[in-house]
């Protein structure tokens, strides 16, 4: 995990792994917004907002050992509904070029029976990004990263006490436009039940 064992991790100090945390949010949100202008300058309706770390295990790049309460992973994720948009396969050919561009690992696929499209890359640094056509014009683009080993509930407490709730209220905005990432040394705003 980022060439990070456990117990390296778990020898940080909570802000450490805080800190660490915020790098590869930072990291995902700019990366899932490159692949949107690929696209669309244009505002993208947010789907998964990324700022809390979501549970490691079953995921695709999990490793041995790991659980929810000990490994995590970040996902993000915005959808689009583009003028005219009728989930026809060439709508992928942006995406493709982009991830193609960055030499990445791509493969594309339909969903049987839907008509939907998907163009999916793996990066060099094991993030996926998933970039998926319907045939209603709704289109949608997920980021996911490898797993990483972490204190998954203390992270996310620590990260979402310290961001005002009218932040997570954004409901969508042009590429790479996010929460910013608080530090550690901001004040406690909100309360975690």
């Amino acid at each position: 995990a980022a060439g990070m064992t456990q117990a390296e991790v778990e020898a940080l100090s909570p802000e450490e792994q805080f800190d660490l945390f915020g790098e590869r949010y930072v990291h995902a949100e700019e990366m899932l917004a490159d692949a949107q202008r690929a696209v669309s300058s244009d505002s993208w309706t947010w789907g998964s907002k990324g700022t809390s770390p979501n549970g490691g295990l079953g995921q695709r790049w999990a490793m041995r050992g790991a659980t929810n309460e000990n490994s995590y992973m970040i996902n993000t994720s915005r959808t689009i509904k583009l003028p005219g948009a009728r989930g026809e396969k060439a709508d992928l050919d942006p995406m493709i070029e982009y991830f193609e561009s960055k030499e990445w690992d791509v493969t594309v696929g339909e969903y049987p029976d839907t008509g939907s499209f998907y163009v999916r890359a793996s990066t060099q640094d094991e993030f996926g990004l998933q970039y998926t056509i319907r045939p209603h014009g709704q289109y949608s683009l997920e980021l996911i990263s490898k797993v990483f080993w972490g204190d998954r509930a203390t992270l996310s407490t620590a990260i979402v006490e310290r961001i005002p709730a009218e932040e997570f209220e954004i409901l969508e905005s042009p590429p790479g436009e996010y929460i910013a990432f608080p530090k550690w040394s901001d004040p406690i705003v909100t309360t975690i039940e």
